[in-house]
């Protein structure tokens, strides 16, 4: 091969090396300038310390709002982008909110004490009773996010009226329709009761003592979109720490009617029966012993019900 060859092989070899260098930095400016939510923004607005956060919330008088996340999970990524990103979500969070962000994978306490199944899932607490407000699974956009919170922020509001609230002045971009008519407090027309789970009994007294003790309303916890109350606060601290602990199998929903007809209807706690410490409710006596007879047919059941999958619930 001659020496000229040898160069313009050089020659052709450099330039696309330069070529590709080019191409390379192209595509990652490109990369670069995809949006992303800004770090530092969303530092802002969302504390990393929950029981900071928590603390935080109990003494400003304000509901604490807890976003669920993972590193690996897209649609929480998504929500980072196109929901915390938005100028009126920020506002809204940072004035009539505390918000933490939870990392699912580093807090599975926090995963179960709030009933988390789904990433992202945000979680609205009560910071003066411990009562969860609302809990939302799943992507949700920019105007469906604004919507549920605020109506979390007025269910807060009315339970607390006539309290001293420590709010921040809320900006112009922020909407609060409804937050000034509902000032008189009690519940809405039209708005649903909370459920209240095993009919008043305490969850922590059954399955520690097999004893059915009312529970009170002062020491509350929702769990999966039920309440159940507690018998004292060391009860409420129990059970908040773990309520799949204590909490009835299914929601409370019969497992034999649920078995043979995929149907969640719930279970009666005249007819309950324990299985390996956890309790199970029936419809009837029939159900029960149904279920006695072959246990082990019935607890395979994997439904992740819903308070609205259930039929013939009972609103106290």
């Amino acid at each position: 091969m001659s020496q000229a060859t040898i160069g313009q092989l050089s020659g052709h070899h450099n330039s696309f090396r330069r070529t590709a260098t080019w191409a390379a930095i192209l595509l990652v400016t490109i990369l670069t300038n995809v949006p992303q939510a800004d770090c530092a923004e969303l530092d802002s607005v969302f504390r990393s310390d929950f029981k900071a956060a928590l603390a935080e919330a109990e003494e400003k008088k304000l509901p604490l709002l807890i976003h669920f996340y993972a590193d690996w999970c897209m649609p929480c990524k998504r929500m980072d982008r196109e929901v915390f990103s938005a100028t009126d979500v920020k506002d809204l969070l940072q004035t009539r909110f505390i918000a933490t962000k939870v990392n699912s994978d580093q807090r599975q306490d926090l995963v179960r004490r709030y009933g988390v199944e789904t990433l992202p899932s945000d979680v609205i607490v009560d910071s003066q009773s411990g009562r969860v407000l609302a809990l939302h699974a799943g992507f949700q956009d920019r105007n469906g996010y604004v919507a549920n919170i605020s109506k979390a922020e007025a269910k807060f509001t009315r339970a607390h009226a006539g309290e001293t609230l420590v709010l921040k002045s809320t900006p112009a971009s922020v909407e609060t329709k409804g937050a000034s008519s509902t000032s008189s407090g009690g519940i809405e027309l039209g708005e649903p009761k909370p459920i209240i789970g095993l009919a008043g009994f305490s969850p922590v007294a059954i399955a520690k003592n097999r004893q059915w003790n009312r529970g009170s309303p002062k020491f509350a916890w929702d769990y999966k979109e039920v309440t159940y109350y507690l018998c004292s606060r060391e009860e409420l601290v129990e059970f908040r720490n773990d309520p799949e602990a204590f909490a009835p199998k299914l929601l409370g929903c019969d497992p034999v009617i649920l078995w043979e007809s995929d149907k969640a209807v719930s279970g009666d706690i005249k007819y309950a029966a324990f299985f390996d410490d956890e309790l199970f409710l029936f419809k009837s006596e029939e159900r029960r012993r149904q279920f006695k007879a072959n246990p082990e047919k019935y607890i395979r059941l994997q439904h992740a019900l819903k308070v609205d999958q259930i039929e013939q619930t009972v609103v106290r």
